[in-house]
């Protein structure tokens, strides 16, 4: 088995899964060389997974039927044979439900944004709330200065690529990171601290969600969305396209009564710029109308809780999700 380890985009330890395929290609008894997407779920065309595949399959003459992925994303996505999981962060998020009682209420923001790694959407979204709502937002973004992979993926070269305007804004942020709190430590995606922000879901009306992936075909939840659930909060969504459609498939229900919600546009683009629309939107409500939305919201939020409470891997498998 091959672990590939992959963002949107690119493939982060590309040159260890070419040796590791080589490697089994020299030496396994199997015909079949299993690649590991380490319990995450990428679309593999845009990710370049299937590229990476191609390729070997071509200088090294291999049968591209020797090549099955091992993948949480729960569309098909490839080329090559796929074999479907469930990570383990549904795992943590039922046993945070059976114990988990959500604070009481005290809004004193209407946003919350909590970022652990950055890529050009946070990045440009954080920093726009930092700039227009720092003042009814609880925001927290872990960046590290000294590590090479948060400075090297920090994501400034896909804002320029997606023609992103305000550099000023995004560099004024970046020199007040990180934005994390004392009694938070960054989750483990596993354990009970990937459910604890402290008092942050108690204060906030809506969350902001960056989920991880957000290009190609993909269906993935991460502790992003299942904490925000957890924690009986209305969320906004950056992630792939269809990601709320398929949401309510499992049997949730989202927000569209209150703000255009876009995840049926085609490009990343323009999901992101809806999303924002989204924000400016919510941000130009009086507190009354907020407190107003928020109390019709209860039955859905109620209902979410429960549903995720309920929810199992064989529902997430055996579901039939949309995509096109």
């Amino acid at each position: 088995m091959v672990t590939a380890i992959t963002s949107d985009t690119k493939i982060w330890n590309e040159s260890e899964v070419i040796i590791g395929i080589i490697s089994e290609l020299m030496t396994s008894d199997t015909n079949q060389i299993i690649i590991d997407l380490n319990s995450e779920g990428p679309c593999c065309d845009s990710s370049g997974v299937d590229k990476l595949l191609d390729s070997i399959s071509e200088k090294f003459n291999v049968d591209k039927k020797r090549f099955e992925i091992v993948t949480a994303n729960q569309l098909p996505s490839s080329k090559y044979k796929e074999k479907r999981s469930v990570n383990c962060i549904l795992h943590g998020a039922l046993c945070m439900c059976k114990s988990y009682t959500p604070s009481d209420s005290n809004l004193k923001n209407i946003f919350g944004i909590f970022i652990g790694r950055s890529n050009w959407q946070r990045l440009g979204l954080a920093s726009y709330i930092w700039k227009n709502y720092n003042d009814i937002s609880d925001i927290t973004f872990h960046y590290d200065y000294m590590s090479d992979f948060h400075v090297s993926n920090v994501g400034i070269e896909d804002l320029i690529h997606h023609h992103y305007q305000d550099f000023d804004t995004v560099y004024e942020f970046l020199k007040v990171l990180p934005l994390t709190r004392d009694e938070v430590v960054y989750p483990i995606l596993w354990e009970d601290n990937a459910y604890d922000l402290g008092n942050s879901y108690r204060e906030i009306f809506c969350e902001i969600i960056c989920e991880t992936y957000f290009s190609g075909k993909t269906f993935f939840v991460t502790e992003k969305t299942y904490r925000c659930i957890l924690n009986k909060r209305p969320f906004m969504i950056q992630g792939p396209k269809y990601f709320l459609k398929n949401l309510r498939k499992l049997g949730f229900r989202t927000f569209g009564k209150w703000w255009c919600e876009g995840d049926d546009l085609d490009e990343s683009d323009a999901r992101y710029y809806t999303l924002k629309q989204g924000i400016d939107w919510v941000a130009s409500q009086s507190d009354d109308t907020i407190a107003q939305w928020y109390e019709e919201m209860q039955p859905i939020l109620n209902h979410n809780f429960e549903v995720l409470k309920n929810l199992t891997n064989n529902k997430i498998i055996n579901t039939e999700f949309y995509y096109e």
